[in-house]
């Protein structure tokens, strides 16, 4: 298993990300925040726009790590909020409340060298469980040697959607190589034409690599909104028990303020 990678920023309450607070900022109520890669760039971009509309409130300490660390986290009380890219599952441990924020797509992504169109819901599930382990005879397929699997590691919320949604509850194979992160993804299938991934539409829409569609129908945020594709999942901002304070009123923020709206509608889609 690969080793998990966790990154931290921290959004100084000053109106603008990354520059110095005033130094009665110590005594600010700090928001923690763990979990998701997938939803890491919507919730930095909300905590950044939310100290501009309330100034000199709080600042934020974001990591990264992956959904079930944001999950153990929030539940050990180490973070405020555990960010979530998956569904609650009945494994999670109890009291936990969890909040959507918004809908993404998870996209089957190859090189852009491969541009594969379209594949079904039982040739994806063929690929990506090792049954089929040759791009010969894929339909739009450049290439004709091994696939190559690109695969989350098991803490990943994408995974876990992509496997219950996408792959109808089977599991990907273990031949596929692991990376801790959306973006080490996307890296290593714009690095392997002969590679095989998925991620959000967020990460598939930079344009570095090509979007596979699912059974005739394009993934890209457009396809998301209307509904026409069917691989989408929730984001989710989690706390142990009933939201209160300074959590309570950001959470509430997403989900009701326009400034927020705007935002997710950027790259995701809020929830209605």
């Amino acid at each position: 298993m690969t080793r998990i990678r966790r990154v931290t920023a921290a959004l100084l309450v000053a109106g603008v990300l990354g520059v110095a607070a005033p130094a009665a900022a110590s005594a600010l109520t700090t928001i923690t925040i763990s979990g998701a890669t997938a939803s890491y760039p919507l919730v930095t971009l909300l905590a950044a726009k939310y100290n501009k509309v309330h100034p000199h409130k709080v600042k934020f300490r974001i990591t990264q790590g992956g959904a079930q660390i944001g999950i153990n986290d929030v539940a050990a009380g180490r973070v405020s909020i555990g960010d979530v890219s998956r569904d609650p599952l009945s494994t999670d441990p109890a009291g936990l409340v969890f909040y959507p924020v918004a809908r993404y797509g998870i996209c089957v992504i190859t090189n852009k060298a491969n541009p594969v169109t379209s594949l079904t819901t039982a040739q994806a599930i063929a690929i990506f469980t090792g049954k089929t382990r040759s791009w010969a005879g894929i339909p739009g397929a450049s290439q004709t040697g091994t696939i190559d699997l690109v695969s989350r590691t098991s803490v990943a919320g994408v995974l876990t959607n992509f496997q219950t949604i996408l792959l109808e509850g089977k599991k990907v194979s273990s031949l596929a190589a692991e990376e801790p992160s959306e973006g080490l993804m996307r890296q290593q299938v714009e690095n392997d034409p002969a590679a095989i991934g998925f991620v959000s539409n967020y990460q598939s829409d930079k344009n570095t690599v090509h979007a596979v569609g699912l059974n005739g129908t394009a993934c890209n945020r457009a396809t998301v909104t209307n509904g026409s594709y069917t691989g989408t999942a929730r984001f989710y901002e989690v706390t142990k028990g009933k939201a209160t304070g300074a959590a309570s009123a950001f959470i509430g923020w997403i989900e009701k303020s326009a400034a927020a709206k705007k935002i997710i509608s950027t790259q995701w889609v809020p929830i209605s």
